[in-house]
């Protein structure tokens, strides 16, 4: 009796899979969990003092969730790298400018909700402390709202942000053109990449209701593409055309984007 002998790259198809599964997961999970303990994202308008006091409050919940959201920003970097290796040479220059713009969508994020794990923490601490003098807090604020602006809504939002679209864009292109995974993929990345460009007007001073929607029905979106991507690794033999996501895979996708959004839409959040 001999045992079924794995196809040469599958065990790399099957981690690449369960990262794409995993990273999307956590980042879903990550701001569940600080919009309940920290009220995100609408803690980030308030005063930093405020903002401080409320970490303070609910740090030991806080600062692991943004350990793991951090971890997420290394994790968008090795899917960049695995999915770009997946594609033919065919599609090398649209392969290598992905793995470019998946790279500095990663680091950007790392950044961004990084300083919640290592920085904040301190100032925080400093803040809660009834020796630091008046002046001491004004300079703490100014600290903490320096690094929010630029560690947070320049390098963690709007560059990463523009990163991510254009990560999603050339990712979606090599899709349709190297033709090995199911198109309907690369044509849900393209759509979804100018969505990213726009959220990232927030940070130039662009507000409008608009955004909010573009959040609310478009990472539902993402999730899908993650978890569609993810199953074509799994399916897919060899360096073949994997099979193309079928009616089950689709009516598995639509009722998993409407429980996502199904909050949103009954007014719940």
């Amino acid at each position: 009796m001999t045992s079924k002998a794995i196809q040469p790259g599958k065990g790399q198809d099957y981690w690449t899979a369960a990262l794409l599964t995993a990273h999307v997961l956590a980042l879903f999970a990550g701001f569940t969990i600080l919009a309940e303990v920290f009220s995100f994202p609408e803690v980030l308008r308030l005063p930093a003092e405020a903002r401080l006091a409320q970490f303070s409050a609910a740090a030991h919940i806080i600062i692991p969730t943004y350990w793991m959201l951090a971890m997420t920003g290394f994790s968008q970097i090795l899917i960049a790298v695995l999915v770009g290796q997946s594609f033919s040479a065919e599609v090398r220059t649209l392969a290598m400018l992905s793995l470019i713009f998946g790279v500095l969508t990663g680091f950007g994020q790392a950044l961004g909700f990084g300083r919640w794990a290592i920085l904040v923490p301190w100032l925080a601490e400093r803040m809660a402390d009834p020796a630091t003098s008046a002046a001491g807090r004004e300079m703490l604020s100014l600290i903490e709202g320096s690094f929010n602006r630029y560690a947070g809504m320049l390098v963690g939002e709007h560059l990463s942000n523009i990163a991510w679209g254009f990560w999603l864009s050339f990712t979606g292109l090599a899709i349709l053109k190297s033709n090995l995974f199911d198109r309907r993929l690369g044509f849900a990345m393209l759509l979804l990449g100018p969505v990213l460009w726009v959220l990232a007007s927030e940070q130039l001073g662009y507000s409008s209701p608009v955004l909010g929607l573009l959040t609310d029905f478009g990472f539902p979106l993402l999730a899908l593409i993650h978890f569609g991507l993810a199953w074509q690794f799994i399916r897919r033999k060899g360096e073949d055309k994997a099979p193309d996501l079928g009616v089950v895979a689709g009516g598995v996708g639509v009722l998993l984007y409407a429980g996502m959004i199904w909050p949103v839409i009954s007014g719940q959040v």
